[in-house]
């Protein structure tokens, strides 16, 4: 089976703000509001700069295990719950507001902008 890919810049959807787009296209505008740049090495210095901070990794994975205790884990997220014990284990969090009109669309939304 043969797959066809076409490409459609961000701009070109009509999905995603001006913001948004500054963003990704790391407009002079707009990196006043952050330190590392839209790519891999961006990436690489915000985990290297992340490393410099410490972190109670045992109490985060305890208060967690809290959380999800009444919950049925399956083994995959069992380890991933346990792998925020390591020192090289780094998460991307973003905070979001409920939303009425999209539903479970605006989670899948704001975990796309943030990733």
């Amino acid at each position: 089976m043969e797959i066809h890919c076409t490409h459609i810049p961000y701009e070109q959807t009509g999905f995603f703000s001006k913001i948004v787009i500054d963003y990704i296209n790391q407009s002079e505008q707009l990196q006043p509001f952050y330190q590392h740049p839209v790519s891999i090495e961006g990436i690489e210095a915000s985990i290297k700069a992340r490393q410099s901070f410490p972190t109670n990794r045992k109490l985060l994975v305890s208060e967690l295990e809290k959380q999800y205790a009444g919950l049925s884990l399956s083994i995959k997220q069992e380890a991933n719950l346990q792998s925020l014990l390591s020192k090289n284990t780094f998460t991307i969090t973003t905070a979001h507001q409920p939303n009425i009109f999209t539903g479970p669309l605006y989670f899948i939304y704001k975990i796309i902008h943030a990733i």
